[in-house]
């Protein structure tokens, strides 16, 4: 009786453990994700509501162009992340898309083509991740072992998540029911 007393304390502690390695975790990529979404808004911050728009998006000034070029950098570091298993599937699954549409919006695309350039010749990161995500919207940089990503996921922050999503400026306000654009006047 004593051994079958001692196995059903192993188990239970073993368990115990694991479910507290898994929160804190899965906490410790809540954090990585909340602080890249803090960088991805200061960045826009820097941005003109042209600019976020994609009006005048040829006529950038310099601390635009940088916050632009940042991004970029943001983008891979992200991505590199989520390689490294930091950002959980629910968020890659946003992050990748607006990613890859912010991308082919005036003016990112046409400094994203400069910093592609740049890249080539050595000046600038690599950028391995975001050349895949410039041409697959659906690309994840995650390596594809099954049960490594089923270890990963933690259904209680699905419904946490919901509510940080990370969304783009739209390229044009839709009106309101008073019937206002939205726009700056």
């Amino acid at each position: 009786m004593e051994w079958l007393s001692l196995t059903i304390t192993l188990v239970t502690a073993s368990a115990a453990s694991g479910i507290a390695i898994w929160q804190v975790r899965t906490q410790r990529v809540r954090q990585v994700e909340d602080f890249y979404i803090a960088r991805y808004w200061s960045l826009l911050d820097r941005l003109s509501t042209h600019t976020l728009r994609g009006v005048d998006a040829d006529t950038l000034n310099e601390q635009e162009e940088a916050a632009v070029r940042l991004y970029f950098r943001l983008s891979e570091d992200e991505a590199d992340l989520r390689a490294q298993g930091w950002v959980s599937d629910f968020t890659w699954r946003f992050w990748g898309g607006a990613i890859h549409s912010q991308m082919h919006r005036r003016p990112f695309d046409r400094l994203w083509a400069e910093t592609r350039l740049d890249s080539d010749a050595g000046r600038d990161y690599e950028f391995t991740h975001l050349r895949q995500l410039w041409h697959d919207a659906a690309y994840d940089p995650m390596p594809s072992q099954a049960f490594r990503r089923w270890l990963r996921r933690s259904p209680w922050r699905r419904s946490a998540m919901r509510a940080r999503r990370l969304t783009l400026p739209r390229a044009t306000a839709a009106p309101d029911r008073a019937g206002n654009s939205g726009e700056a006047r």
